[in-house]
């Protein structure tokens, strides 16, 4: 089961605030009438009690007087009366005998008006008043019984009790709000407290530098969702801090690979044009050669500027697409049989597999042309034999269900594995040194690369098993 919500915490403790209170005050005023009633029934029963038994003492007393009559000893009336006072003790009835005024046994309270003027009788008689008094003459003695009245007053001020009982009750009442208070404070905002905490350490931590904090909080309320947003917030942050951070690097590179590779070209030329004004070229074959090599290092020039605004176009999305749905199979194969003599002939062999037929893809049929013809120039560049080979393979890729994947795999040299994913960089080449911008600019991969990623496809690099370099492109199929 959900454990409670901030919300539902609310709603439980407004409730509670006023049903809490309520009970417990309901319960003292009524748990103490009820505790009064029956001290008050029990009292009544006793009293009650009292006065069945003091008819039943007025029916012994007649017994005890006959029994008196036929033998007056003192001694044997004392001993009878102590029987029967131990006998009704508890039902607060109390036997007294007088002889000439004079009392043989223990007497009442001395000084009560209706005992003086009961004994001033001659007769049996009986008084009723608060208590109940009963005298009869037996001989030369005075039998007095003394026992509870139904006539007595009611022990206790019924509307005192009430006020009582409800200024009680509101002493308590005020007493359980401060206790349920402090309770459902601790119950509701001690866990927002707690969030709160959490929340502001983990936002320091962020604005320390800490981009690698993350909140683990594990209750399940509104503040799970906002430290959620909190861990996405930063995993964002951290990712455009990074990416910040290698597009200040590339930008670096950038700038570093255009201008080594404009220099070189350039160096050459002024080279060159010095040696014409010079007169080192002193023949008409020397200066056709000077010539020939300015504008073999313009035409560099011109390629590398090309390759550098198809860059910028595709970098800023200005670059213009004809996307359409075509079967890969077949503009792969078209590419490879209308170049494979060219390429035949500077020393590279093309081969095809097709291993799927109808694969269609939505990719720019012109654009897929320029990534092959890249492809192929590299092999042809770093190819380490007199004749070099190249397999190109489409098929579907099983383990990814709907994709479809062209994979380009020569014989060359390949790359070492540190530098497979940095081939697709901006002006990056295998070469460190970058002695010889003759094979390439560098921005040729990196050029597919977002041509590939705008398809929504995706290119990498493996060295093949069996040696050389393969280059891999994956396109969902439609």
């Amino acid at each position: 089961m959900n454990a409670l919500n901030i919300k539902r915490r609310l709603t439980v403790s407004n409730f509670l605030m006023i049903l809490i209170p309520l009970t417990v005050s309901l319960a003292v005023f009524f748990g103490g009438l009820h505790l009064y009633a029956m001290i008050v029934d029990m009292r009544a029963d006793r009293k009650n009690r009292g006065e069945l038994h003091f008819v039943d003492a007025l029916d012994q007393i007649l017994a005890l007087a006959e029994k008196w009559r036929l033998d007056p000893e003192i001694a044997v009336i004392m001993g009878d009366v102590e029987k029967f006072n131990e006998r009704y003790a508890n039902d607060r009835l109390a036997l007294t005998v007088y002889k000439d005024r004079t009392p043989l046994t223990p007497v009442f309270p001395e000084g009560e008006p209706l005992m003086d003027q009961a004994l001033k009788q001659k007769e049996s008689v009986t008084f009723f008043t608060r208590t109940a008094v009963h005298v009869q003459t037996i001989g030369d003695y005075r039998v007095v019984l003394r026992g509870v009245s139904r006539f007595a007053k009611p022990p206790q001020n019924y509307r005192q009790i009430m006020i009582n009982g409800a200024l009680v009750s509101l002493v308590c009442s005020v007493f359980i709000i401060l206790l349920t208070n402090r309770f459902l404070t601790r119950f509701v905002f001690g866990k927002i407290v707690h969030a709160l905490h959490t929340l502001t350490y983990g936002v320091h931590q962020v604005r320390d530098g800490n981009l690698e904090f993350r909140i683990h909080y594990r209750e399940n309320d509104e503040f799970s969702r906002v430290c959620g947003d909190f861990n996405e917030m930063a995993d964002r942050l951290l990712d455009s801090v990074n990416a910040r951070q290698k597009d200040e690097q590339s930008r670096k590179e950038l700038i570093a690979g255009i201008s080594h590779d404009l220099r070189t070209p350039l160096t050459s030329i002024k080279a060159y044009v010095e040696g014409l004004e010079k007169g080192v070229a002193s023949t008409p074959e020397a200066h056709r050669r000077y010539i020939d090599t300015i504008k073999n290092k313009t035409s560099d020039l011109e390629h590398i500027i090309e390759m550098l605004f198809l860059f910028s176009k595709l970098d800023t999305g200005e670059f213009p697409y004809h996307i359409e749905r075509v079967d890969l199979t077949s503009v792969v194969s078209e590419v490879v049989e209308s170049l494979s003599d060219e390429y035949k002939s500077r020393g590279l062999d093309i081969s095809l597999s097709r291993k799927a037929e109808n694969v269609y893809v939505d990719i720019d049929a012109m654009q897929m042309r320029y990534i092959m013809i890249n492809i192929f120039e590299n092999s042809v560049k770093y190819k380490n034999k007199a004749r070099g080979k190249l397999h190109v393979i489409v098929s579907e890729d099983k383990e990814k269900g709907e994709n479809a994947t062209a994979i380009f795999t020569d014989d060359g040299p390949g790359v070492p594995e540190d530098v497979l994913s940095k081939l697709f960089d901006a002006f990056y080449r295998s070469d460190p040194s970058r002695k010889d911008p003759s094979k390439g600019s560098g921005l040729g991969l990196a050029i597919a690369a977002k041509i590939v990623d705008r398809f929504g496809g995706t290119l990498k690099a493996a060295n093949a098993p069996q040696g050389g370099l393969s280059i891999i492109m994956t396109f969902p199929r439609r």
